[in-house]
């Protein structure tokens, strides 16, 4: 099993000019293990993890589901084993764009939301080369290291601290219930607002905020998880 995803097997990476590889486990504490831990009910009802082929048929029995169930396993019980599987990959990843002339890069939390800086300080000068970036929710994530890029990522409960990180003159993810194929508001509460979804490549934005259009389970949301075009949240569907 690899741990990591190809770029031509997601989405959003597969939009990268970097040759690209995410790490997707079971998000929140679907596997047994937490991995989200400041993870909220908007975001986890709206979470991408069923989105694609990794909502086909029931989840108990979907391959996918099943392989992000095992890497969390894998990450919680055999710590070195889920290191060297990753480690392999991160190495190939390296071959790989040196042959395209191509930079590397690695998104760590495809679906989670864990401090890798803390966690596996090394990785990050094991693989100088290589530009990890990620989504999260912790609000003082900060001293990272110079190859590891962070967004945080806006929930229906946190905006303050949000505007905070904003403020530091740090980016911001928030999902608007703009429809496929429209234009995203130009502002949201005073900050500038880019297109996130033509490509996952975060480390590479201008200052702002990161604009995300609504999918999958999100686009029915009504937690407050997603915003109106107005930057208030949308707690009804006619709003």
């Amino acid at each position: 099993m690899k741990i990591f995803t190809a770029k031509t097997g997601n989405p959003k990476t597969s939009k990268n000019e970097a040759h690209s590889i995410i790490l997707h486990v079971a998000p929140a504490s679907l596997s047994g293990w937490n991995v989200c831990k400041f993870s909220t009910a908007g975001c986890r009802a709206s979470c991408l993890n069923r989105a694609g082929r990794g909502g086909i048929g029931k989840p108990e029995l979907n391959t996918i589901q099943l392989a992000r169930i095992e890497r969390a396993r894998l990450f919680f019980q055999d710590r070195a084993e889920f290191w060297s599987r990753a480690y392999w990959d991160l190495l190939k990843l390296g071959r790989q764009a040196q042959a395209l002339g191509l930079g590397a890069a690695a998104r760590l939390n495809g679906t989670s939301d864990l401090p890798f800086e803390r966690i596996k300080p090394e990785l990050f000068t094991d693989f100088p080369s290589v530009q990890f970036y990620d989504y999260t929710k912790h609000p003082n994530r900060t001293d990272l290291p110079e190859n590891y890029h962070l967004t945080f990522s806006l929930s229906e409960t946190n905006k303050a601290q949000a505007l905070e990180v904003l403020d530091r003159g740090q980016n911001v993810a928030a999902v608007f219930a703009t429809k496929k194929g429209q234009a995203l508001p130009e502002t949201c509460w005073g900050y500038p607002v880019f297109d996130a979804d033509l490509t996952d490549e975060r480390y590479l934005d201008p200052y702002g905020i990161a604009g995300l259009r609504a999918k999958g389970p999100a686009i029915k949301d009504t937690s407050g998880f997603v915003l109106n075009e107005d930057g208030t949240q949308r707690l009804s569907l006619s709003a």
